[in-house]
């Protein structure tokens, strides 16, 4: 190796040597709260990313009580939850297969519904199936209340022509799975 090569090496190996130092963020410089870029798509996502990240970079202790609210408000805003909350709230009554007089061989089902729950609710269909007397499935259906949005404490009738379904047979009419079609958007809300 030439003094040249050598001296240029030299300078190189010096050069590298302090800019490897200058590479490293001073603590002063370090990230900050106003910094954080905003990820997630709703104010809720968003703030469960802002607590995430001020407890990575320590920024208070704040950052733990803000996960525990936000993870009881999570619950409180589950879609999940609160369906099966309005499910549990809307009570069907008088459930009944009863026979269309001037249809001859023709049924009809006929039930009550009440909506106890405290925001309105509106239901679709009401599903049920019918058996005979063995336990066989013969029909299955659905029926839509009218009005079919029901406010807090509202009663409601629903009513469907069966023409199929003779009236002296001796049938069973029950309730299927899932019983109610809720429309959507009916439970994105907190429902107390």
């Amino acid at each position: 190796m030439s003094q040249t090569s050598r001296a240029i090496a030299q300078v190189g190996l010096g050069l590298a040597l302090i800019t490897i130092p200058s590479l490293v963020a001073p603590r002063a410089l370090a990230q900050s709260a106003e910094d954080i870029v905003q990820i997630g798509g709703t104010p809720n996502e968003q703030q469960y990313y802002r607590s995430y990240w001020n407890e990575l970079v320590e920024l208070g202790s704040q950052a733990a009580q803000t996960q525990e609210s936000q993870q009881a408000s999570r619950a409180e805003i589950d879609p999940e939850a609160n369906l099966e909350k309005i499910i549990r709230n809307l009570d069907i009554r008088e459930l009944v297969l009863e026979p269309i007089i001037r249809l001859n061989g023709s049924s009809q089902v006929f039930g009550i519904l009440v909506n106890k729950n405290p925001v309105p609710v509106t239901v679709s269909a009401i599903n049920f199936e019918i058996l005979d007397d063995d336990g066989y499935l013969i029909q299955t259906g659905s029926a839509q209340p009218e009005p079919s949005t029901l406010a807090p404490g509202q009663v409601v009738t629903f009513t469907r022509v069966l023409l199929t379904i003779p009236p002296d047979a001796e049938y069973d009419l029950k309730l299927s799975e899932p019983t109610f079609v809720i429309s959507p958007g009916q439970y994105d809300g907190i429902v107390p």
